[in-house]
């Protein structure tokens, strides 16, 4: 989510604030996230906490949720229906998972060649919701949490 933008600083801090104050001993890297103002490190932060490693099984998982906040933003109009699918594409370039940048691009090169039609993008979205649509329940549920947290402060 914070990859695509989706979230911000605005969400995380009051996330991280109501977790502080949830745990008895909270860990440095959540009290420095309560305090960052720059994403970059926010985002590093989390990368650090994670201390995982990927699961090769969960690549395909993981890109539908990349796509699906992508989508999220597209809805919000904070992305134009190209834009999507060229962050997209970008993105499935360097996932190398099942769902390949090449999907993408060939819809954007046919909307390209309609003349950015409305009812191209209306069918072409469709058919990515669709398709998406496990990853953006699980998207947009977590991102009407932080928000939430975000209007009420934590």
């Amino acid at each position: 989510m914070v990859n695509t933008r989706l979230i911000g600083l605005e969400h995380l801090i009051p996330w991280a604030d109501a977790w502080v104050l949830k745990l008895e001993a909270p860990p440095l890297w959540l009290l420095e996230l309560c305090t960052t103002q720059d994403l970059h490190a926010a985002r590093g932060l989390l990368l650090r906490a994670a201390c995982h490693p990927t699961d090769p099984f969960g690549r395909d998982e993981q890109d539908a949720e990349h796509l699906a906040c992508l989508f999220v933003r597209y809805r919000q109009g904070a992305l134009s229906w190209a834009a999507f699918l060229e962050e997209g594409g970008r993105y499935l370039d360097g996932a190398n998972g099942s769902r390949t940048c090449e999907e993408l691009y060939s819809l954007l090169n046919a909307l390209e060649q309609q003349g950015h039609a409305q009812n191209m993008e209306r069918a072409q979205s469709t058919e990515i919701e669709r398709s998406l649509r496990g990853a953006l329940q699980q998207v947009e549920s977590v991102y009407r949490l932080l928000a939430a947290m975000t209007r009420t402060g934590g």
